[in-house]
């Protein structure tokens, strides 16, 4: 077997085990939200999300993209990984010891001081998190990702394991807090049990400086992004209490539960995409593809769901959690629109334009603070939704920088395929689903009959994950 083949076998095995393990991992926490999110309540469950979301965004930011240098370095020193340790091990202390003194800022914010110790007893998986990483991203660069995936899946299965007995026995929204905080140990952990790598304090800075400068200019492109997830904590739970935070927050939950395979193939696109970046005409073909895939992948399950979900949600959960399932069709919808773009911003991070691709996202995610801020205090919650819908338009920007590099990709499948989701994830919003349900037949009925070059992405499809598992 030559090398490329070998890496290519490596790929293709790892992607569906990592696959496999992601979807286990969602059915499980789709059973852990069930059954937290219907014994605490919106107002326990916000109390959580908020605290979970901001520990989220923190362990994005304190990575400082020095996990992503590992992965893509082409000439990793040897000691590379030992260097990043030490600065995590040192830096990242006093970053936990920052937040630590920050967190009541949260607290008076929200208007609930029970978030406060709620996010102080996550600051110690920040630390965890940063320091595991480093293993993570050797094991990701030599292409193990079988073992990421196996890392991962049990670990999120270590959180659920404890978060659901907790919540059982009435320790309310502490329970989901350490069942997380749990979770990034059982990572760190493994980690470095598939992955050892020896311990130290002092570092290089002839090799960190390098390192800071590549981590800092991609990661600013993804903080950037992060900042979305941000508006819950701080926006919904400031503008109208914990309780809507958590009913935005089951409902974007779900649509990224549902999604789940959007995020997996952005995660593998990079590598992917670096094959073949240097052929203009190559690279068109393959996000014109990727993005009709993206939308038979993520549309069909999100407007099924919608169809159903004022009747699934507050049966599963309670008729307190209805406004979830009302506001879900508008931010899946949203959702649906803004992976088409996820292999624009793959490529750009491959040839190295992270600036051009942090500008994209400052657009996007600035229309989408802008919209909720204007449209909370008139809509509420229906705001949160609706600024998933206005902030689309940013869009162009990142479609105007791709197009700069390397020539507009064909948008004309992925159109069809968002426009036959469309109208039954709107139908949704009116229609019970005895009529949606029919408009969701008709519309992805209509739409391949009209345009017969649609029949091929379904097949594609299967033909290239019938590969997958082959190879």
């Amino acid at each position: 077997m030559s090398i490329t083949q070998e890496i290519k076998s490596k790929v293709l095995k790892g992607g569906m085990y990592l696959t496999l393990g992601n979807v286990l991992a969602a059915v499980l926490s789709l059973v852990s939200v069930l059954v937290i999110a219907r014994l605490l309540g919106p107002k326990n469950y916000g109390i959580a999300t908020v605290a979970i979301a901001t520990f989220y965004f923190a362990i994005w930011t304190c990575r400082l993209g020095l996990n992503i240098y590992l992965v893509r370095q082409p000439h990793l020193i040897e000691s590379g990984p030992q260097q990043v340790l030490s600065f995590y091990n040192s830096v990242g202390l006093a970053l936990c010891l920052g937040l630590w003194w920050g967190a009541p800022l949260l607290g008076l914010w929200t208007g609930e001081l029970e978030v406060t110790p709620a996010m102080r007893l996550l600051i110690p998986a920040i630390w965890l998190d940063m320091t595991g990483m480093v293993a993570i991203a050797m094991l990701e660069r030599n292409l193990q990702f079988a073992q990421v995936g196996l890392i991962e899946t049990l670990a999120q299965v270590a959180n659920y394991l404890v978060a659901i007995p907790l919540v059982l026995m009435q320790w309310s929204y502490w329970g989901p807090v350490v069942g997380t905080l749990v979770q990034y140990g059982v990572q760190f952990v493994l980690a470095y049990r598939l992955y050892p790598i020896s311990w130290r304090w002092r570092w290089d800075w002839a090799f960190l400086g390098p390192a800071l400068h590549y981590g800092l200019t991609y990661s600013s492109a993804d903080w950037l992004l992060g900042l979305k997830a941000l508006r819950v904590p701080l926006l919904v739970s400031g503008l109208l209490g914990v309780e809507a935070a958590g009913l935005a927050g089951i409902a974007s939950r779900f649509v990224d539960q549902i999604t789940l395979l959007r995020l997996i193939i952005r995660r593998m696109s990079i590598g992917v995409m670096a094959r073949i970046v240097e052929n203009p005409a190559a690279t068109r073909r393959a996000v014109s593809m990727g993005m009709a895939y993206q939308a038979l992948i993520v549309g069909p399950l999100c407007a099924l769901f919608a169809c159903f979900s004022t009747w699934i949600i507050p049966l599963l959960f309670g008729e307190a959690w209805l406004p979830s399932a009302q506001i879900f069709p508008l931010v899946a919808l949203g959702t649906l629109i803004s992976a088409l773009f996820d292999l624009h911003t793959a490529v750009l991070y491959t040839v190295g334009h992270n600036r051009a691709a942090a500008i994209a996202n400052a657009g996007y995610v600035g229309l989408l603070w802008l919209s909720c801020l204007l449209l909370l205090p008139i809509a509420g919650l229906w705001g949160y939704a609706l600024s998933e819908i206005f902030a689309l338009p940013a869009f162009w920007l990142m479609h105007h920088t791709f197009r700069r590099y390397w020539g507009t990709p064909r948008y004309r499948e992925a159109i069809w395929l968002v426009g036959a989701a469309s109208l039954p994830l709107l139908a949704s919003l009116v229609y019970p689903p005895w009529i949606s349900v029919p408009i969701l037949v008709l519309s992805y009925g209509a739409v391949f009959w009209l345009s017969p070059d649609l029949q091929r992405i379904p097949g594609g499809l299967l033909t290239s994950l019938r590969t997958k598992t082959v190879g």
